[in-house]
Parts: C-alpha cells; sequence; structure tokens
C-alpha cells in the first residue's frame, strides 16, 4: 500500500498484550465524514480503514510495499446516544499473510459507539497494479454513461442536497427478485463531487459498500433512514468505478435485508443490515 501522508489516529500506546490504544481526530475540515452521524455506515467503515492503518504502523506490522484488501467485515454498534469518537482500542489476531483485528471506539464520555471486526489479505507475491489493469480495462470496456443512469430521488435515499445519489430505484429483476442497481464514478464517489468519501480511486471502496447498504435500507423504508445497528460485509471480487453494479435483495424483513451484488454478470460481494423497528 502507498505511503500515507496524513493520519486519522494519534497517541498510540502499544499494550503488553500487542493491543493499541490510540486517539481519534475530531477535526471536521480534515475528515469531512464526521459532520455525519457517529453511527453512519460511511462513518463506521472510513474508521475501520483510517484506525486499523494507524494502528499497524504503530505496531510497525503494515508494510508499505504491500497492498492489502480487507475481504470481510462487521460492525455493531454500542450506545445509541454516543457522539464521535475520541479514543479507541484495536486488537490484532491476524498473521503474516492475512489481516484480522478488532476495533472498539469510544466518545468523549467514554461511551461506546461500535465494535468494528475485519479480515483481509494481503498479496506479498503479486504485481497489483499490473494484475489490477486486467480487470479495469475490461470494466472500461462496459462502462455505464452518468447521463443514462437513472438514480432514485435524494428524497426516497434520504440524502441532504450535498450528497449525490448512488443507486437507482427499487425494480424487479427477470428472475422476479426484488433489485436495483448501483453507478459509483468518480465524480459522485470521490471528493470533491461526494464531500464524503475518499480513496484510492483504484475501485469502489468498503464505505462505498456501507453506503450502498444503508441507501438499500432507505428505499425499503421508503426515504426513511432508521439507524443500522448491525452490518457485515463479505468482499470476494473487486468491484470497479464506473461501471453499473447489480443488487439483488435476496432477502429482507421489517428489520433486516441481505443484498447480493454482482458487476459485469460476476459475484462481488454480499451485505447484510440490521435496524431497529420503528
Amino acid at each position: 500500500m502507498p505511503q500515507l501522508t496524513r493520519a486519522y489516529t494519534s497517541d498510540h500506546q502499544v499494550q503488553p498484550d500487542g493491543s493499541v490504544r490510540f486517539g481519534c481526530s475530531n477535526d471536521q475540515h480534515e475528515w469531512p465524514w464526521l459532520n455525519l452521524p457517529a453511527q453512519h455506515p460511511l462513518v463506521i467503515q472510513t474508521q475501520n480503514f483510517w484506525t486499523s492503518v494507524g494502528a499497524t504502523d504503530a505496531l510497525g506490522t503494515r508494510d508499505e510495499s504491500k497492498w492489502s484488501a480487507l475481504t470481510w467485515t462487521d460492525w455493531h454498534l454500542g450506545e445509541p446516544q454516543s457522539g464521535q469518537a475520541v479514543s479507541g482500542h484495536f486488537v490484532p489476531s491476524g498473521d503474516e499473510d492475512e489481516i484480522a483485528f478488532s476495533t472498539t471506539l469510544f466518545d468523549a464520555q467514554d461511551r461506546l459507539i461500535v465494535t468494528m471486526n475485519g479480515k483481509g489479505v494481503i498479496f506479498r507475491n503479486r504485481n497489483f497494479e499490473t494484475w489490477r489493469e486486467g480487470s479495469k480495462k475490461q470494466a472500461r470496456k462496459q462502462t455505464t454513461p452518468p447521463a443514462g443512469f437513472a438514480y432514485a430521488t435524494r428524497a426516497m435515499l434520504d440524502l441532504p442536497p450535498q450528497e449525490p445519489p448512488l443507486l437507482a430505484p427499487l425494480g424487479i429483476d427477470d428472475s422476479g427478485r426484488l433489485s436495483t442497481a448501483a453507478l459509483i464514478t468518480k465524480e459522485n464517489g470521490l471528493i470533491p463531487g461526494h464531500p464524503y468519501f475518499s480513496g484510492s480511486g483504484d475501485h469502489v471502496n468498503t464505505p462505498h459498500l456501507a453506503e450502498i447498504g444503508r441507501q438499500v435500507v432507505s428505499l425499503l423504508n421508503q426515504g426513511r433512514s432508521p439507524v443500522i445497528n448491525f452490518g457485515e460485509m463479505d468482499m470476494h471480487r473487486y468491484i470497479e468505478l464506473g461501471t453499473a453494479i447489480d443488487i439483488v435483495i435476496d432477502q429482507h424483513s421489517e428489520c433486516a435485508a441481505n443484498l447480493a451484488i454482482h458487476q459485469l454478470g460476476k459475484s462481488c460481494a454480499t451485505i447484510t443490515m440490521r435496524w431497529a423497528a420503528g
């Protein structure tokens, strides 16, 4: 992974058991997504990345010469009234070829905001850039023009004026299943076009997927976004920017939904969201 020039976490303290305690930035100018509620899936998945990067740096286990990928993550909300994070605790459990960790974040009143878990892989023996170029080339051949993609209204996605939509309205696919689609481009999926997303620009990343899940939940609730108290994402194939993403709602109930994510006819990820009734 290329060297990063900024850090969301600070004051790292490596514990005798190999875990790391740290402080969190509350600079909304540097980290615009802090303007969102602490329980927002986009915030949680962005923190997932930056807290793990900061902690592994403190441990000396992050290899800037190697690329890595998160392949699975889940999160469980703590106290619903908690504010933005001021501190956290990172507990690693992987080995040299695997990423595995659990992170807890706390607000200024020491209330638990969220517990996040993650697993991933490290590409130690693969030319990442060359390998990725083949996939990106295939996706470019089937680029979806934003002008030809029918996004759902901001009201149905529960979005403020500054956030562009990512999803189409709900529909029924050829197999009779409830479905929708997403189109995430560099224009609507990265700063400055989107006020909160960051990333390498190489592919659709986990905050994008978390927001896809949240927007699906909003569609299922007719434009209301309940607080999502549990999320899980299993990612097994890179998803490319600029090419339509097919989303099938495999199962859903009043308070839960399971999503199957495909692109170019290939399975890429699954997402589970659970929320409180009412």
